[in-house]
């Protein structure tokens, strides 16, 4: 059995648009979230590097789609926040039509991380990106991130209110209470990582 050595991760290289990708091979991992929801910052812990991704203090800094390599021929993806609300509308758009272009046309995607903040759950967007999943028949990891914010019994009733909410729309992932701050789920998730890329491999 092989198993991902998160020590050999690093950077490969950044695109400015979908059509511009061109690596063509392997298998990849998304991530996706909110503009504020920590996907640099998971990275980072990911990777055990802290200066892996570079973290802003401003949300929605990243506008590239930033590849990153783990094993020969095995991805991760961040692709760019959407929705935050200092860019116009017109950024926004441009960026949520890029993430859902990715994940429509790569055939290498073998899973999406989704971030979203246990705080203020799932939004539109969310739903909508998490649907089109559904269709395509991706594995989705949800981490319920930032959980180092409230006490456990919020904790496990957040996670119960996102379980059902999927059961609703009958819509399989796995689901985890995160934090990239405190690095709680990170084993758990690490684990799921690995399974998929052994399914895969």
């Amino acid at each position: 059995m092989k198993i991902l050595n998160f020590n050999t991760f690093s950077f490969l290289k950044s695109f400015s648009s979908v059509k511009d990708i061109n690596i063509h091979f392997g298998y990849e991992i998304a991530l996706i979230g909110y503009s504020n929801t920590g996907k640099s910052t998971l990275i980072n812990v990911l990777s055990n590097k802290k200066k892996m991704s570079r973290v802003s203090k401003y949300p929605g800094s990243t506008q590239l789609i930033n590849f990153f390599t783990l094993n020969n021929g095995f991805r991760f993806i961040d692709l760019p926040g959407y929705g935050y609300s200092k860019f116009s509308k017109k950024v926004q758009l441009k960026w949520i039509n890029e993430v859902k272009k990715y994940l429509l046309s790569r055939i290498f995607l073998i899973g999406v991380i989704i971030l979203v903040d246990i705080n203020f759950f799932f939004k539109k967007i969310d739903l909508e990106i998490i649907k089109l999943l559904k269709k395509k028949k991706i594995n989705i990891i949800i981490l319920l991130n930032k959980s180092d914010k409230i006490n456990n019994s919020l904790k496990k009733e957040k996670y119960l209110i996102a379980k059902k909410k999927l059961l609703s729309l009958n819509i399989q992932a796995k689901i985890l209470i995160f934090s990239s701050f405190k690095k709680i789920g990170i084993l758990k998730l690490k684990k799921i990582i690995n399974n998929l890329y052994i399914n895969f491999i």
